[in-house]
């Protein structure tokens, strides 16, 4: 049987930029939770952006068609030019069944419009609570295209820093991406950095541990949204595998798979 080959890159930077490969982007607290989680609300698209209000600012159609901005402060919090935060407890009352939403966080929108511009065009968000559908779609997007697949964690301070929190979902991501192989009858190849991540699920007893023990779980506590953390551990909650793109206007824009137009 061929191979497919599996790497994580624990920051953004770490991407080998010369190669095709499918890429599985995680910041599980809370940028990649928050994704999936609006989609699964019904949201109609995710524009992610580096300066929410300069965004809409510039977009009249925003303005004028109830687009919604999710967006968090240096701190964590809620921006004061959004309407919600990427707190999954936040997300949860809001009605945005059929909008659009435009999202900015720390790390994880920086981390999908630098892979995006680093050429990688096949992106997929992946978190605990998609895991494997996430990494079914990765796969089989691999093998279409004869190519290996990484999973990209966002870190942290910007992505200058490793995550502990997406380091072990990473972990977890691996497990799905070689049982997948396997159905498609492809032999899985880990690699060193994919080696380091699968070994932190034998660490911790579960995903909710290894949160609570990451800085971004301490962040959590700091801001007062630790019930996000139990929120961000669930896992296999979700069908939904939602890709990243650039539409023909420019805005880095994320949607449920089965609902991308080719391009």
């Amino acid at each position: 049987m061929k191979e497919l080959k599996f790497e994580v890159a624990y920051i953004p930077k770490e991407i080998k930029q010369t190669k095709q490969q499918v890429c599985v982007l995680v910041d599980v607290l809370r940028a990649t939770t928050a994704m999936v989680t609006m989609l699964d609300k019904g949201c109609s698209e995710i524009v992610l952006t580096m300066d929410e209000k300069e965004t809409m600012e510039a977009c009249q159609e925003f303005n004028e068609d109830g687009t919604l901005v999710c967006a968090e402060d240096v701190f964590g919090n809620v921006s004061e030019h959004a309407q919600f935060s990427p707190s999954l407890i936040s997300i949860h009352p809001m009605e945005i069944k059929d909008r659009r939403v435009v999202l900015r966080t720390t790390n994880g929108t920086l981390a999908g419009i630098t892979l995006w511009n680093s050429g990688i065009e096949h992106i997929l968000v992946g978190s605990m609570q998609n895991a494997q559908a996430v990494m079914d779609k990765a796969v089989s997007t691999a093998i279409e295209n004869d190519c290996s697949v990484t999973i990209v964690c966002a870190g942290r301070e910007n992505g200058e820093i490793a995550a502990l929190d997406d380091a072990y979902t990473a972990g977890v991501l691996l497990k799905y991406g070689t049982e997948a192989a396997f159905s498609h009858n492809r032999v899985p190849l880990l690699k060193d950095s994919a080696k380091m991540s699968s070994h932190l699920l034998s660490v911790y007893s579960d995903a909710a541990q290894a949160f609570e023990d990451s800085g971004s779980g301490e962040t959590m506590r700091n801001i007062q949204c630790e019930g996000d953390i139990a929120i961000c551990a669930q896992e296999n909650v979700s069908t939904t595998a939602p890709i990243l793109y650039v539409t023909t206007d420019g805005n880095f824009v994320v949607k449920n798979t089965n609902e991308v137009i080719a391009l």
